[in-house]
């Protein structure tokens, strides 16, 4: 062998040492960092996440509020409209490869409450006597992409119009309240009000205040 084929041969060796130990940022991703929907995660809410890197050795996960409780995760945003998760991988061949998921980040809208599923933000809820029997109060998430939140309503006050209060527990109109109700004229106003719930979800939720519900009797 010459000394040029005996250089060649010492610069393929080291390459191929090299190799083991090389990091790849990687452009096509192998592994899989998903929020479910849309890569869109909310603030105020610990998002859960699901990882997914087929025919890897081992991966870590890291990001501004990332993370990682009993073997699963979840991103607590912080500021600005987007985030980034790195991950690394290791490889069967030791070889590593870096990626970066992106993330849009949404503010929380305001809960609505509702009464059989009916009302929006400042407006006045028309209602048949007869719709208000067993009528159950719930709320929901305007443009929220999600259902992972899972709140039950506890209790709430009704009030009729210069007339009277009443504290039901639960989240339906109870008979005895619903009798009192039969006897309103047409126009007559009810307002729902301090609606308390329990969240039977394990996340932690940042809750925000949730409105009224007005009430207008139409007939």
């Amino acid at each position: 062998m010459n000394k040029f084929q005996l250089i060649l041969s010492l610069l393929f060796c080291q390459f191929l040492l090299a190799q083991n130990d090389s990091v790849i940022v990687s452009k096509s991703k192998i592994g899989l960092i998903s929020a479910d929907k849309l890569n869109v995660v909310y603030r105020g809410i610990q998002n859960p996440i699901s990882i997914a890197v087929p025919n890897a050795r081992s991966f870590t996960v890291s990001g501004l509020g990332v993370k990682e409780e009993n073997g699963k995760y979840y991103i607590v945003p912080g500021q600005g409209n987007e985030m980034v998760v790195k991950l690394e991988i290791i490889l069967d061949d030791d070889s590593k490869v870096v990626e970066e998921h992106f993330f849009r980040i949404k503010n929380l809208k305001k809960h609505i409450a509702r009464i059989n599923n009916k009302n929006c933000q400042n407006c006045i809820v028309l209602m048949k006597k007869e719709e208000l029997k067993d009528a159950e109060i719930s709320f929901y998430l305007e443009d929220f992409l999600y259902d992972f939140l899972n709140l039950k309503v506890t209790s709430f006050d009704l009030y009729i119009h210069k007339k009277k209060k009443f504290h039901i527990e639960g989240s339906k109109i109870t008979d005895e309240v619903y009798k009192e109700l039969l006897n309103l004229k047409k126009g007559k106003k009810i307002l729902i009000y301090n609606i308390e719930f329990k969240l039977l979800s394990e996340l932690n939720i940042l809750i925000h205040p949730i409105d009224l519900i007005q009430i207008q009797i139409s007939n």
